[in-house]
């Protein structure tokens, strides 16, 4: 099952689970990427652990060494092998993290268009999972194809926080309200003060022309 923070169109989400019954993953992560790297628009398999999700987004995600700021011109990458080769103390605290949440492993992969990420896959493996032979090779094979479906699919939607002047906080404030957060919940995922999210909203009521919380969550589904 596919829990749906975006709203993928039924292509977009076989594509999805394509890649994640080839490699036998345990779990997908599917998300956009904006002009800042930011990652928004998560569409999440139901089998992704809330609480892994849940801290990336209020901090950990500085952390993760298969961000794509991390990604150079690579198409995919692995945990696993990124987290040997970066003896740091940093590595050490996203390792322990991702443990303790109950992923075991994962491979990355990076979707562009115009030579620019718009778009990322994290394939899951939980603890215990058998992780396929080759695997890396696999994910090589596959990565044109799920390229292709996943990015032909985006409108400008990674541009849209340019199209209505929204920064890249502002945006995530909205991802995370389209999810139905509460402005405490957002404060704490963001790690921001309550008054400063109250702010935030003030300002993308404004960039939007709209006066409600519905009223955004009516627009992003428009536009998604």
């Amino acid at each position: 099952m596919i829990a749906l923070l975006g709203r993928p169109d039924p292509a977009t989400t076989q594509a999805i689970q394509f890649a994640r019954g080839i490699l036998e993953g345990s779990a997908t992560a599917f998300y956009e990427v904006d002009g800042n790297l930011t990652l928004n628009r998560f569409v999440l398999s139901s089998n992704v652990p809330p609480s892994f999700h849940d801290q990336y987004l209020a901090g950990m995600n500085r952390l993760d060494p298969l961000h794509p700021r991390s990604a150079s011109n690579r198409p995919i990458a692995r945990l696993s092998t990124a987290l040997d080769q970066c003896a740091t103390q940093e590595a050490a605290t996203y390792r322990a993290f991702a443990g303790q949440c109950g992923v075991a492993d994962m491979i990355e992969f990076f979707f562009r268009r115009n030579d620019r990420i718009v778009a990322g896959m994290s394939v899951l493996w939980a603890p215990g999972c058998a992780i396929p032979d080759g695997s890396m090779h696999i994910a090589e094979k596959i990565h044109d194809y799920l390229e292709f479906n996943l990015t032909s699919r985006l409108s400008s939607n990674a541009d849209e926080p340019a199209r209505f002047g929204l920064t890249s906080r502002e945006m995530e404030v909205v991802e995370l309200l389209c999810c139905g957060r509460t402005n405490r919940e957002i404060g704490e995922c963001l790690n921001i003060g309550l008054a400063t999210v109250k702010t935030h909203l003030i300002h993308i009521f404004e960039k939007l022309g709209v006066e409600t919380r519905s009223a955004v969550v009516a627009m992003m589904s428009r536009l998604h």
